[in-house]
C-alpha cells in the first residue's frame, strides 16, 4: 500500500543530507537514470530520492527520513529482486551497493556480509580460504 505522493522538499533533502556520508540522487539529477533502474527491466520506477548508504548510521538516516516524510521505503541490495522490490515510486530507494564488505573467519568459516554484498562478492573473499557460497 502506498503512503503519499512525494513529501519530499528541498528544505528536508538538505537536512537529510547533512546526517549522511552517502550520496542522494535526485530526478534531475545526472545519475538519476543509471541510479533507479534495477535488474529486472521491466520494472520502471521512479523513486522521489536515492540515498547511496555507506554506512549503518545513513542506512538508519534513510529509513528515519522516509518514516517521518511518510514515504515509501525501498532497500536494494545486489539489485538482482526479480519482483523489483529494491524500487518504487515517489519514495525512498537505500541503495546498499557500496556496503559490500565481506569479512570471512576461516577458522570458525563463518562471514559478516554486508547488504550491498553479491554472490560473486562473498565468494570472491571466502575462495582464498578454500571456502564457498552455497546460492548462486
Amino acid at each position: 500500500m502506498a503512503m503519499a505522493t512525494s513529501n519530499t522538499t528541498a528544505e528536508s533533502i538538505e537536512q537529510l543530507a547533512s546526517k549522511v556520508r552517502g550520496g542522494i540522487v535526485q530526478p534531475g539529477d545526472d545519475a538519476y537514470e543509471a541510479a533507479r533502474h534495477i535488474y529486472n527491466q521491466n520494472i520502471d520506477r521512479s523513486p522521489a530520492l536515492i540515498l547511496m548508504c555507506v554506512d549503518s548510521a545513513d542506512v538508519i538516516a534513510g529509513v528515519n527520513y522516509a518514516r517521518e516524510q511518510r514515504l515509501d521505503l525501498s532497500i536494494r541490495g545486489g539489485r538482482h529482486n526479480v519482483a523489483g522490490f529494491g524500487a518504487n515510486d515517489d519514495g525512498v530507494v537505500l541503495d546498499l551497493r557500496q556496503m559490500n564488505n565481506v569479512h570471512v573467519d576461516p577458522d570458525r568459516k563463518i562471514a559478516w556480509v554486508g547488504g550491498g554484498a553479491t554472490w560473486g562478492d562473498v565468494d570472491h573473499a571466502a575462495w582464498p580460504f578454500g571456502l564457498a557460497t552455497p546460492g548462486g
